[in-house]
């Protein structure tokens, strides 16, 4: 075809629109003779098959022709298609430095000083990131080192106050030894005291108690030879008093019933009375 021939000296704008304008020509043609072809069939059922043939020959012979005319058509898109992927990747390595996902950003379509502006804020932006996290690292170390100063000081100062502490206990725990030690001596030394008092006073009881059984012995033995003397004399005396107390006791038993009372009172006065005369005499009696 004339245009295919002309499309391989250049592709212009005038060949283009031949182009279309043959493309749609011909695509009309296959498709008038398939309606032919379904329209046909059923009266022509023999001459189906050649009708078939010469529709797939026809297919084939102008369907790569289709194909060809559809590309130099769409040759101008193509170009603009291809020149937007070829930006697209462009602005993407311009921007995969500064954002993670910037293959999936639509880069392409933005006007040139739209596309520097939104770049220039995006590296900015990175920058400013890079800056802070740089800042932020440099705090976070300095804040580590700070730590580290601090916990170092508390360590030293709690390694002072423990020693010190150490130092307390052992000096609290001599003199404590002394303490207890003096305690000792001194509890020692008041229990021998304690002993040896103890043993002075049971040595001065048991002579106190020596002599006084010795003198309580004389005191007995003294009053027992005085009592047993006093028997004596008593006895010898009883012998010249015998008649006497015979004569008292006969005197006593005539009180019984030497009297006479009418009131009850004085009669019973006077049987108690009688009952205690007859006890002296008893007594009496028995010496």
């Amino acid at each position: 075809m004339g245009v295919i021939n002309e499309a391989g000296g250049g592709i212009t704008k005038d060949v283009t629109v031949k182009a279309k304008r043959l493309r749609i020509d011909i695509g009309k043609v296959r498709i008038a003779t398939e309606k032919l072809r379904v329209a046909q069939k059923e009266e022509y059922l023999k001459a189906g098959k050649a009708i078939d043939g010469v529709s797939n020959i026809l297919k084939w012979a102008i369907g790569d022709k289709e194909a060809k005319l559809k590309e130099i058509e769409d040759h101008f898109q193509i170009q603009e298609r291809k020149r937007l992927e070829a930006l697209q990747a462009d602005r993407v390595v311009l921007l995969a430095p500064y954002v993670e996902d910037a293959h999936e950003r639509n880069l392409s379509e933005m006007e040139d000083d739209v596309w520097f502006i939104y770049l220039g804020a995006k590296k900015k932006d990175y920058n400013d990131q890079v800056v802070a996290e740089k800042q932020a690292e440099e705090d976070r170390i300095a804040k580590e080192k700070a730590d580290a100063e601090e916990r170092e000081r508390f360590r030293a100062e709690n390694e002072r106050l423990k020693k010190e502490a150490e130092e307390r206990e052992r000096l609290a725990k001599i003199e404590a030894d002394k303490r207890a030690k003096a305690e000792a001596k001194r509890i020692a030394k008041e229990e021998a005291e304690r002993k040896e008092r103890e043993e002075t006073i049971r040595k001065e009881r048991k002579a106190r108690e020596k002599l006084e059984a010795e003198i309580r012995g004389k005191e007995e033995a003294e009053l027992k030879a005085a009592q047993d003397a006093e028997a004596q004399i008593q006895a010898d005396l009883n012998k010249g008093d015998a008649a006497k107390v015979k004569d008292l006791v006969a005197d006593l038993g005539a009180l019984k019933t030497k009297y006479s009372f009418k009131s009850a009172k004085n009669k019973k006065m006077y049987l108690e009375a009688g009952e205690l005369i007859g006890e002296i005499i008893s007594r009496i009696e028995r010496g």
